[in-house]
């Protein structure tokens, strides 16, 4: 389950650094105005990350409850 956790984390790290890489390439390199096509692929690419940082906590979450516990009087 560790594999997966990690999958979709990077799948949200590489989401974030694209849309900022699209943001700093439109902005910054071009010097263009920010337009409507641009904002919707960066909002796109955060929306992404965030659905699979959602993943990832649901499955973080559903792996720890499910996970069994040691009981301190067996110790």
């Amino acid at each position: 389950m560790g594999a997966v956790l990690l999958a979709t984390s990077l799948v949200a790290d590489v989401q974030l650094i694209i849309a900022a890489t699209v943001w700093a390439v439109v902005v910054f390199a071009n010097n263009q105005i920010m337009t409507g096509d641009t904002m919707a692929v960066i909002v796109s690419l955060s929306g992404g990350a965030l659905l699979a940082n959602l993943v990832s906590v649901t499955l973080l979450v559903a792996e720890t409850i499910s996970s069994p516990r040691e009981s301190a009087r067996t110790k």
